[in-house]
């Protein structure tokens, strides 16, 4: 049987998509024939670039531009504990000497299940083309959907020394797999705008779960334990 997930991105609505890869890619390659690469490729979706995007780190400064956007520049002398804006987000402690790690949050979108839908893993992980194509890795995790409906943008791992970060809009950027308790279900992706009252509930409700951890990872992982959540 087919299930419903949503996702409605924050920005570039139109541009932002989130969808199945095109099986016909693969038709070439031997593997496609196989059900053990099939069964999985039906629940793993792509999500695309909305926009061009460009990322470096020099004497002690990012930079970054979208599109054609006006450069931004972070002077890091000037950040005490992180930085964030409406495109990128970062922790310091994440600036390391070898790697950094910064949050893409112009590419996030709100991901939720229908009521009816009690267990729902969502994985988030990365695509393989972003390390020889954008000079980055995907920073990825999973949780139970129907127990958390949440945004989720794209933290990047990259090389500090290197020269950056090239995006170009359309570039495949991460991937999403969906489990269900009956793995020969599949998963129907749709976008849709999603109200200011269910973001604006989420945000409560992270407050609550992010003051108790351990009720935190009961949520994220247990099942069972949805029908506790203050703000579902």
């Amino acid at each position: 049987m087919k299930y419903d997930v949503f996702y409605s991105p924050f920005q570039y609505f139109e541009e932002n998509t989130v969808e199945l890869e095109d099986k016909n890619s693969h038709s070439d390659f031997y593997y496609s024939q196989c059900p053990v690469w099939g069964h999985m490729f039906d629940r793993t979706f792509v999500g695309y670039s909305p926009a061009d995007f460009k990322l470096r780190y020099f004497d002690n400064v990012i930079e970054y531009q979208i599109n054609d956007e006006e450069i931004v520049e972070i002077d890091l002398d000037e950040v005490d504990e992180e930085y964030s804006d409406e495109n990128i987000l970062f922790h310091m402690n994440d600036m390391g000497e070898d790697f950094q790690v910064i949050q893409l949050v112009f590419i996030s979108s709100f991901f939720w299940a229908p009521y009816e839908q009690e267990y729902l893993w969502f994985e988030f992980l990365d695509h393989p083309h972003t390390f020889a194509t954008n000079n980055f890795v995907t920073v990825g995790g999973w949780f139970n959907l129907a127990n958390h409906p949440r945004s989720t943008s794209l933290a990047i791992k990259y090389e500090a020394d290197s020269d950056g970060i090239v995006i170009e809009k359309g570039d495949p950027l991460y991937r999403i797999r969906f489990y269900t308790e009956n793995m020969d279900d599949k998963p129907n992706l749709v976008k849709k705008k999603a109200s200011k009252n269910m973001s604006t509930a989420m945000d409560k409700r992270r407050e609550v779960m992010s003051g108790d951890r351990k009720f935190m990872k009961e949520v994220l992982f247990d099942k069972n334990l949805r029908g506790q959540c203050p703000y579902h």
